[in-house]
């Protein structure tokens, strides 16, 4: 282990016993020393702790995460702070690789990548934190909740580490939630008795009735907030993301209009907020001023969603003004990004049981990247939903006779009929579909091999494959078509956009640090 540069994880804990092991096996061969901070546990927190070689302290819980955050730290002997919380884990990481990293690029402070994971739907949401700093005496948190140590580091002394920290406190049950909930207006609300005038503390109370989807008392406090803004905290895009966000929620607002304009004037840079208009008018079926509003997202900074998700919704916007090729070039954009899950494939395979609309999308069924396919085919096996698979196997086969790939025509159109030979009428809403793609990979597996023995040179061969395995997508969007909305478009959008990683911007850095 390279001793020359020392490093110290600090971590504060309370009843963390069934996610501690995992967020130290994580770091264990990182780090110098594991610095944990016990805030009152009753579980055996701090005896993992000590099985880890842990210093444990115990620290006298005062609502303020950041004294508990900072006495960590006042504790920590190495040159280099990591802070993790325990429902976190660190990607695979070496020493000598992290080690040889900040000699490469030398900095003051570290932003690394959270992913937190929101539900068991592969829905998750990203951000960037400092999570690694060097021990110095200015650098400490601040804020009693959302607490951050950026603001205490010059910005032109942060960078961006290629590093990615995986977070799964948000995957708690109801009770937890509501805890979590009482907890932390209850902290904020103590904080505001000292500082009735602090627009972060306002800020901060508005996001925990926004997580709660009490959209009306949000807006009221975010309305409170920009009232006490100067106009020149870091944390204006979050504020004004989260107002927008609201008006989602009262789409009758008269004047909301006018705020997303106001909001754009003032952050053009910020595609969060061309995509909150864009979803906006998305549901005052205003599809055609909506397109360029969201490509205008996919041309700024987005930080709530993801560019597949807003790929998702111009899909939706293409398929209701009825250019389904477009439709179809957003949503298979879309669902090559895996955290976009499963909408973006079931809206496309709707809209293809309209032959007419099968034809207009060919040319996009063929470009579907092989890599793709290995992802959706992990998630849609795990969710057990034949129909999808089908249809993922079959754009497969699509882009392989596209890129005139015999091998891979041969092995799609094999691993195709394998598939199906798995599976059974009796799961099917419409055996009679089933009986006729059985068929028919009969068909394409024939053709497939008759193409090989022409070694490839058989262009009516390849026309017939095409031609087939368009047919069979066509008779697939059959079964899938009735299950999917075709008038209500978005349903999914307070999931897309709400998680409390989007919000927590700190006066100096748009900055959220997960709590225990």
């Amino acid at each position: 282990m390279n001793k020359t540069t020392s490093i110290s994880l600090c971590l504060i804990a309370k009843n963390e016993a069934h996610c501690l092991t995992h967020c130290l096996t994580s770091v264990r061969q990182l780090v110098d020393e594991i610095i944990v901070v016990d805030t009152g546990s009753t579980d055996a927190t701090a005896a993992i702790a000590a099985d880890y070689g842990a210093a444990v302290f115990q620290f006298s819980w005062t609502d303020d995460f950041s004294a508990a955050r900072n006495y960590a730290i006042s504790q920590a002997r190495g040159q280099w702070i990591l802070v993790l919380d325990a429902d976190e884990v660190l990607e695979p990481l070496s020493r000598h690789e992290l080690v040889s990293y900040l000699q490469r690029t030398p900095a003051e402070g570290y932003y690394f990548e959270i992913i937190s994971y929101l539900d068991g739907d592969n829905k998750t949401v990203n951000d960037y934190v400092v999570r690694l700093f060097k021990n110095k005496p200015a650098y400490r948190f601040s804020g009693s909740i959302h607490e951050q140590v950026a603001g205490s580091i010059q910005t032109s002394q942060l960078l961006l580490a290629p590093y990615t920290i995986h977070h799964y406190g948000y995957l708690p049950q109801e009770s937890a939630i509501k805890h979590k909930f009482e907890r932390n207006t209850a902290i904020i609300q103590k904080a505001l008795r000292h500082n009735p005038q602090d627009p972060f503390l306002h800020y901060s109370l508005a996001i925990e009735h926004l997580q709660r989807k009490d959209f009306r008392q949000a807006g009221v406090l975010l309305e409170s907030t920009l009232s006490r803004l100067q106009g020149t905290e870091g944390y204006i895009p979050q504020v004004l993301a989260a107002l927008l966000l609201t008006k989602l929620a009262q789409p009758d607002d008269a004047g909301a209009e006018a705020l997303f304009g106001n909001c754009l004037q003032a952050l053009p840079d910020q595609g969060d907020l061309y995509c909150l208009y864009g979803v906006w008018l998305m549901q005052h079926n205003r599809w055609p001023e909506a397109a360029p509003m969201l490509a205008g997202a996919l041309s700024g900074k987005l930080t709530m969603v993801t560019p597949g998700q807003v790929h998702c919704c111009l899909g939706d916007v293409y398929f209701f003004i009825g250019l389904f090729a477009q439709a179809s070039e957003h949503y298979i954009t879309a669902f090559t990004e895996t955290t976009v899950g499963l909408y973006p494939l079931r809206r496309l395979l709707a809209m293809l049981s309209d032959r007419a609309a099968l034809q207009a999308c060919e040319p996009a069924l063929t470009k579907v990247p092989p890599a793709a396919v290995t992802g959706l085919l992990a998630q849609i096996i795990q969710a057990g939903q034949s129909d999808l698979a089908i249809a993922v196997l079959l754009l497969s086969i699509l882009e392989s006779i596209s890129a005139r790939d015999l091998p891979r025509i041969i092995s799609a159109c094999g691993t195709y009929a394998q598939y199906l030979a798995t599976l059974s009428p009796a799961h099917w809403p419409q055996p009679e579909i089933y009986v006729l793609l059985e068929q028919s990979s009969s068909k394409l597996l024939l053709q497939s091999r008759l193409l090989a023995l022409s070694g490839g040179y058989a262009p009516n061969l390849r026309q017939a494959l095409t031609a087939d395995a368009l047919q069979s997508l066509l008779l697939l969007a059959a079964v899938v078509q009735p299950s999917v909305p075709t008038t209500d478009p978005l349903t999914f959008w307070e999931g897309v956009f709400i998680g409390e990683t989007h919000f927590a911007g700190q006066p100096d850095q748009a900055e959220t640090s997960h709590t225990d």
